[in-house]
């Protein structure tokens, strides 16, 4: 069984396998819950997808509290 801890490393390490250690810069855990009814972590994050960027990115990915598999995941618009 994951802890939210273990949620929020594997969502940073499943951004930097897609997009490249590089390319995850200040990565920020922005909030994190578990979703009882989906047997799932929520994990809200940030990070900048690269030097050149001017704003950061932000996702909604959900977690598997069994295995740490990334289930779904969701850009969100910045504020």
């Amino acid at each position: 069984m994951l802890d939210g801890k273990a949620a929020a490393l594997a969502v940073r390490a499943h951004f930097e396998e897609v997009h490249g250690t590089n390319s995850v810069i200040g990565f920020q855990l922005i909030d994190i819950k578990k979703n009882e009814e989906e047997n799932c972590w929520e994990v809200s994050c940030l990070f900048y997808p690269g030097l050149s960027a001017r704003a950061p990115s932000r996702y909604r990915v959900k977690v598997d509290s069994e295995d740490g598999s990334i289930l779904d995941q969701e850009k969100m618009e910045t504020e």
